[in-house]
């Protein structure tokens, strides 16, 4: 990484529990969160100009697609598909993800619905799951072991906060995108599995709060993973509260991916630090100072996607409005669960990607030309 960006972000701290500072872990993993309002934002200003809030909602879907929301799925494919290493070694996976383009266009075509249902929980899990694997990264710069119980109720916050709001939608056939109602099972449609996820959500923050107050008092207190987690519970609960929720889960998507956009980048650049064997595109755009070259490719792959939808619009669409979801959707989906299939592995087994332990992070970290993340 270029000492530029030391020089605005400071060096990475040895001991620390930051990633690598304060200024760069605000900036990209926690206070990012304000990007959450940009697809509202995108939304509402046209409709004062007079725009039909259908079509905001659609410039909403295709500008976040295509300036962050699909660079960063292709980022994945950078460290799975185009890594030698990952091919060899997870080769069941790459071969098993072949299947996921076929069942998105089976189901796209036949059984819509179903597939935007599927997509959207797997979608909200794979979001979360990010965060989770953040505040294991930030465990990892704890200077002692991390309880298990201590674990688990982070987790819990972080992976439930969603749910109370949005079950309840799901629930009263609130849950719609678009023109389309989300399916949710008949045997859950009743009032007390909307008690059950708010009592499980609000059992998790209390008992996360009196972990992280005596956690504090005990001079244990971690503040960067404390202000990503507190962060996440907000955004994540209010989410669902929008009428439009489209819109809305752009909002979590478009923070998700920025996080993921420069994770992917800077853990791109150990693997190059570190010598490891790349494929020479993503060795080529994984260089000091080459941020725009690795954003310029990802941004090229989501143009031919973009070229694609457009295609399948006018080919069996006709251009016609009331095609234009199942054409977006199709396209984006069959490679959009192809990375959260590959995120899951990746997030999972850390290990496996050539992540840092703390004493190699901070070896790394304390070189000149060390990417930001280079305490991770």
């Amino acid at each position: 990484m270029s000492s530029a960006i030391a020089a605005a972000f400071g060096e990475p701290r040895k001991n620390s529990l930051w990633l690598y500072s304060p200024a760069w872990d605000l900036t990209f993993i926690s206070l990012s969160a304000a990007l959450v309002a940009l697809p509202f934002t995108m939304f509402i200003i046209p409709q004062l100009l007079g725009v039909d809030p259908d079509v905001c909602r659609n410039i909403v879907n295709g500008a976040i697609a295509f300036l962050i929301g699909g660079p960063h799925m292709y980022s994945t494919y950078t460290r799975t598909m185009l890594d030698p290493e990952f091919r060899a070694k997870k080769r069941p996976i790459v071969l098993s993800s072949i299947i996921i383009p076929i069942v998105v266009v089976y189901l796209g075509v036949n059984y819509f619905i179903l597939l935007l249902t599927f997509f959207f929980f797997w979608a909200s899990v794979h979001v979360l799951h990010q965060i989770a694997y953040l505040v294991d990264c930030y465990n990892e710069r704890a200077p002692k072991k991390i309880s298990m119980w201590s674990r688990i109720i982070d987790y819990a916050v972080v992976m439930i906060a969603l749910y109370p709001v949005a079950v309840s939608k799901l629930v009263k056939d609130q849950f719609i995108i678009g023109s389309n109602v989300i399916l949710f099972p008949p045997f859950l449609k009743h009032e007390w599995f909307v008690y059950f996820v708010s009592v499980l959500f609000a059992v998790s923050v209390v008992a996360y709060v009196i972990k992280t107050v005596g956690e504090f008092r005990r001079g244990e207190g971690h503040v960067p993973k404390t202000i990503l987690i507190s962060i996440t519970a907000i955004i994540a609960f209010m989410i669902p509260m929008y009428h439009n929720l489209d819109v809305s889960f752009q909002g979590f998507n478009t923070w998700h991916s920025f996080q993921y956009l420069g994770l992917t980048w800077y853990i791109n650049r150990l693997r190059v630090q570190r010598g490891e064997r790349m494929n020479k595109v993503v060795y080529g755009i994984s260089q000091a100072g080459g941020w725009w070259k690795y954003y310029g490719f990802v941004i090229g792959c989501t143009t031919l996607t973009v070229g694609v939808i457009l295609l399948s619009w006018w080919v069996f669409g006709g251009f016609q409005s009331k095609y234009l979801d199942q054409c977006y959707y199709i396209p984006i989906l069959s490679v959009l669960l192809m990375h959260y299939y590959h995120d899951h592995i990746l997030f999972t087994h850390p290990e496996a990607v050539g992540i840092p332990r703390n004493v190699e992070a901070e070896r790394i970290g304390a070189t000149s030309d060390s990417p930001v993340l280079a305490a991770i």
